[in-house]
């Protein structure tokens, strides 16, 4: 990536979120006024160009949760017409790995305040609605954006985007000279769920692994006092959240001179330029690259395992893992292995990519002087 154009572009950001979030938070001090740093950028794993930057802004429920929180017997339902959530006689029915929480405790301490009542309201009896939060978070952003213009604060044009199925809302910074820049930041429950517990009902993650050499027992113990949190993806469930963990696993993995990162990037370039470009958005993507690489950590434990001499013996041994993943259209994630990644995939653009990737691994040099000539 050009070094002054990162360093301009970071800038940038930097700036408008911190003046997006002051003003948010000044409306609703429920959100935090500081925000947790995520995504390939920060993680210092991005490639081409420093165009996208990802944030999660904590969302203080006033509670201290357990697991027990998210098992509890929610009434409500989205109605599709309306797009609005409304009681129903019914419980919501449970989902696999999504869940509704429980926050009765903190309708209480917002009562002073008057934070949860009218437009601002996101609960629903004593449950903490995700669309909710979302929808209050996107016009406090979109107001925070009017101010903005208004003062003067930025000569670039700032867009924030409709609301998708991501958990994020996404602004657009238009240049005036370079590329567009793209924001995303999404509300999270920093509620801090343990991995493991005594509760048998509690979900089974499969990480770590009984005798796993990586990551180191201090890293492990570190991940633990992080915990799981929770983000929006659906109207009225809750998604686990292994984003903060992810980042703090990749924060010193190559410590010791190690080539884990170089090796990362180099597969996620030739996703973005051959396997898979930005215009295919139902196929392989960054992250799933992110999780090749924590599972290839996995087999291969040692830094002298990592060693920079190794580095085409490494990315050659992921993408055949990838490969086999791929004709089994199962994908783990590393920190829950219950879950596919591949679930919501197009099967067609994860073959295609999986035949580029094929004769990338049968001669690499070859196909590389093929696809660049």
């Amino acid at each position: 990536m050009d070094l002054t154009e990162t360093r301009r572009n970071s800038w940038l950001v930097r700036y408008i979120v911190e003046e997006i979030l002051n003003y948010v938070h000044s409306t609703d001090n429920r959100f935090s006024i500081n925000k947790e740093c995520v995504g390939s950028f920060h993680s210092y794993t991005k490639v081409s160009e420093a165009d996208e930057f990802d944030f999660s802004v904590v969302f203080d429920t006033g509670m201290t949760h357990q697991w027990l929180h998210l098992y509890q017997t929610p009434f409500y339902d989205f109605d599709r017409k309306t797009k609005k959530v409304i009681h129903s006689q019914k419980s919501l029915p449970r989902m696999l790995l999504k869940f509704p929480l429980l926050v009765n405790t903190s309708v209480q301490i917002w009562k002073p305040q008057r934070l949860n009542e009218g437009p601002n309201c996101v609960t629903r009896g004593d449950f903490i609605v995700p669309i909710s939060v979302k929808r209050q978070f996107k016009t406090l952003v979109c107001a925070a954006v009017d101010h903005i213009i208004k003062a003067r604060i930025c000569s670039h044009q700032v867009i924030v985007q409709n609301l998708n199925d991501s958990p994020a809302i996404t602004i657009i910074i238009k240049q005036q000279e370079g590329d567009s820049i793209s924001i995303d930041m999404a509300p999270m429950l920093k509620v801090q769920l343990p991995f493991q517990s005594g509760m048998r009902w509690q979900p089974d993650f499969g990480w770590p692994i009984p005798g796993a050499k990586w990551p180191s027992f201090e890293k492990v113990q570190h991940m633990f006092a992080i915990g799981i949190n929770l983000v929006t993806t659906d109207p009225l469930y809750w998604k686990l959240s292994f984003a903060t963990c992810e980042r703090e696993l990749l924060k010193y993995i190559d410590k010791d001179g190690s080539c884990r990162k170089k090796s990362l990037r180099i597969m996620k370039r030739l996703r973005e330029l051959i396997w898979c470009p930005k215009e295919v958005t139902d196929g392989l993507t960054s992250y799933h690259l992110i999780n090749i690489l924590f599972l290839e950590c996995d087999r291969y434990p040692e830094d002298h395992q990592w060693h920079i001499r190794l580095l085409g013996e490494r990315i050659l041994s992921m993408l055949e893992r990838l490969l086999a993943h791929i004709r089994e259209r199962h994908l783990p994630q590393y920190f829950n292995r219950q879950r596919n990644l591949f679930v919501k995939k197009s099967h067609q653009s994860l073959d295609k990519a999986g035949i580029e990737i094929k004769q990338f691994i049968e001669n690499p040099e070859k196909y590389l002087k093929k696809k660049y000539k």
